[in-house]
């Protein structure tokens, strides 16, 4: 088929009147090319004279017109894209001024927010001050109404007046006055700080600004692990360890103190342990005031601090599991005081019994002789005032040596002893001997002693003879004779220090303990049996004037669980045997006050002065007027709670438990026996009289 087909008017006046097709644009659909073939049906002769024209088909048309768009979309995209770009570039830059002025306006308002900031901690800080300065002020106020009231009524003035000269503080003058007995019913109106245990470690790092905790630092000391994660306040637990080495350690020393003190300081681990530090530091919770200690981390009270203190000793026990270490079995000795304390006596017990079993296990050689046999008689001491006042049979009733701190040097007992109950006593109290050495080692001889009184009741050596507890009744007197000039005397005029006065008070309640069994004994005659009940009330009596002694001088706060079972002990026969000399309602109240002081630290006195309580009302005694206050808070305390106060139903020795051990013959020997030990004391060998005898008795007791 032809592309092209021949195109001709009918006569010439067509062609040349007609319009031109090509003017016209006249096209004809078709589907050809444009090539030179002729086209059919009789045109289509490329020789043709005429010079007749072929024309393009609309094909090549549609196709320039296409790549005519195609070009105009072209030049429109780009176009397009430059006008975009524009305003791409514009944007940009609009947005760059912007984000400037946005940043510069917010470093602005950091500038002014970090001002204000400022501006809040500076008056945070002065409203701080002034708190302080108004507590401070307040309390100076305190201090200096008792010194005023004080001055011309008991004969103080002069050393008053002298104390101010030189320059004493009124706080300083006013603890020396706390220690005088007219002013203790004043002293213990002055209001205490209350608040939360953030206040406290406020306070602390406020009054060490100018100083540190020198016993527990060391410039020289090398970077250690932390010796606990309870808290990161080095202040705190430098406050911790002094309580537990003023009121703990000189009455159950378990471990040496020097030597505790110099590895702390140098994070070494001979002496000093985290499971150690924890420990104690548990055991001075129960010294707290009533307040809250904050641990940097959140406000806890201090039984909370406690527990977690106890926790954090466990968990370093068990990291270490070095459980026959000398650090460790000391761990556990102190934390069955951590658990007597707060009213666990039962859970406690078997931290005492792993200690006495490990430390025969022990293999801390690294230590000196001197400090292990500080920690062995410790430890021992420990088992037999625990099994003495809660009537338990002792674990391993083997008797220890007879020579007591073979290796300890006495003479260079050079610690020291300050009032120390607040933050910065270590630096404005004066300071004394301690005698803390000393005081360890008699008090292992009077335990040793008074450990044959409890192996003689609980039939580990045969029957007790008249013989046998004579005996040991003179092994007592020759030990109150031995006694060091230094520790023997008592005289409330010389203030003895508190573990002077419980040593004292720990023996009367041994002789105590030793005759009361003989005073219920159907063996003995009448005669007898009122002499023996002499004999027990003068130590009941005189035991109880010291420990009246010590909370004039120290108050009940910071007295010690095992004490507080002596005090229960000597009201508890006063009571029962002479509720007339002194009188009962004086024995109660006395007991029932200092139990309430020191149940504000230590928990398992709250069931023991709701036991004494109720032994009061059965011996139908006058109770004080402000019982309630005395009790307070009441508590409603059950079976467990009474079990694991004392291990026993009952805190009161158990009498018919003695009284199978006592041999029959016990009253025919004792005339005999009584008379030879009269004879070894200077006595006379004749027999007295009733009366006479009393006094031989007494003057005995006082030689």
């Amino acid at each position: 088929m032809s592309t092209f087909r021949s195109i001709a008017p009918s006569n010439p006046q067509d062609q040349s009147s007609g319009s031109s097709p090509s003017k016209a644009g006249g096209y004809v659909a078709n589907s050809g090319t444009s090539s030179g073939a002729s086209g059919e049906g009789g045109g289509g002769n490329s020789g043709d004279p005429d010079g007749q024209r072929k024309r393009r088909t609309t094909g090549s048309v549609s196709l320039m017109a296409s790549i005519f768009i195609y070009q105009f979309i072209v030049t429109g995209s780009m176009l397009t894209g430059l006008v975009l770009q524009f305003f791409s570039v514009t944007a940009t830059a609009q947005l760059l001024v912007d984000d400037h002025d946005l940043l510069r306006e917010i470093e602005t308002l950091r500038a002014d927010n970090s001002s204000l900031l400022d501006q809040n901690k500076e008056m945070a800080e002065s409203a701080m001050d002034l708190e302080q300065r108004h507590r401070g002020l307040q309390e100076t106020s305190d201090w200096q109404k008792i010194i005023l009231n004080t001055i011309g009524s008991n004969g103080h003035d002069r050393e008053i007046i002298t104390r101010l000269r030189a320059g004493e503080s009124h706080q300083v003058i006013a603890d020396w006055l706390s220690q005088l007995d007219t002013l203790s019913r004043d002293l213990q109106q002055v209001p205490e700080s209350q608040g939360h245990l953030v206040d406290l470690v406020g306070s602390i790092e406020r009054r060490y600004q100018e100083g540190s905790l020198r016993d527990f630092k060391s410039a020289d000391a090398p970077p250690g692990i932390p010796w606990t994660n309870v808290s990161s306040s080095a202040i705190l637990v430098g406050h911790l360890l002094e309580l537990y080495f003023t009121w703990v350690h000189p009455f159950h020393m378990l471990f040496s103190e020097l030597d505790f003190k110099q590895d702390f300081r140098m994070h070494s681990g001979v002496y000093c342990s985290a499971s150690l530090v924890n420990a104690i530091c548990a055991m001075a919770c129960h010294l707290f005031e009533s307040e809250i200690v904050d641990d940097e981390i959140r406000g806890v009270d201090a039984s909370t601090l406690c527990h977690a203190f106890m926790d954090e000793a466990r968990a370093s026990l068990n990291r270490d599991h070095n459980f026959h270490h000398m650090t460790s079995i000391q761990t556990f000795a102190v934390m069955y005081l951590v658990e007597l304390g707060s009213g666990r006596a039962q859970n406690a017990t078997k931290y005492l019994r792993t200690a006495v079993d490990s430390l025969k296990l022990s293999h801390g050689h690294q230590q000196s002789a001197e400090a292990m046999e500080l920690s062995a008689w410790g430890i021992q001491t420990l088992n037999t005032t625990c099994a003495g006042m809660t009537y338990q049979p002792l674990y391993d009733a083997t008797l220890p040596p007879s020579v007591t701190f073979q290796h300890v040097r006495l003479d260079r007992d050079d610690h020291i002893w300050r009032f120390y109950r607040h933050v910065g006593d270590d630096r404005e109290l004066p300071t004394r001997s301690s005698y803390a050495i000393l005081t360890a080692c008699n008090q292992a001889k009077l335990l040793r002693i008074f450990q044959e009184t409890l192996d003689l009741y609980c039939g580990v050596r045969g029957k007790a003879t008249a013989q046998a507890i004579l005996e040991g009744y003179k092994r007592f007197l020759d030990w109150k004779e031995d006694l060091p000039a230094v520790i023997k005397s008592i005289d409330i005029s010389d203030q003895p220090l508190p573990h002077f006065l419980y040593l004292h008070v720990l023996y009367h309640c041994s002789l105590v303990q030793h005759f009361t069994p003989l005073m219920h004994c159907n063996y003995f005659a009448e005669e007898d049996r009122e002499r023996l009940c002499r004999l027990v009330l003068f130590h009941a009596r005189t035991g109880l004037d010291i420990l009246q002694h010590a909370h004039r001088l120290y108050s009940s706060r910071y007295q010690l669980p095992l004490v507080t079972f002596s005090s229960l002990h000597l009201s508890d026969t006063l009571l029962h045997h002479s509720p007339d000399n002194p009188p009962a309602l004086q024995t109660v109240q006395f007991c029932l006050e200092t139990m309430q002081q020191t149940r504000i630290g230590f928990a398992v006195c709250g069931p023991l002065q709701e036991l004494f309580l109720q032994t009061a009302i059965k011996c139908n005694v006058e109770l004080p007027s402000e019982i309630e206050m005395l009790m307070e808070p009441r508590q409603d305390f059950g079976v467990d709670d009474i079990l694991d106060a004392c291990t026993r139903l009952e805190y009161a020795q158990p009498i018919n438990q003695a009284l199978r051990q006592i041999d029959p013959s016990v009253a025919e020997e004792w005339p005999h026996q009584w008379q030879q030990l009269i004879l070894e004391r200077g006595g006379q060998a004749r027999r007295p009289s009733l009366s006479e005898k009393f006094l031989q008795i007494t003057s005995l007791l006082n030689d």
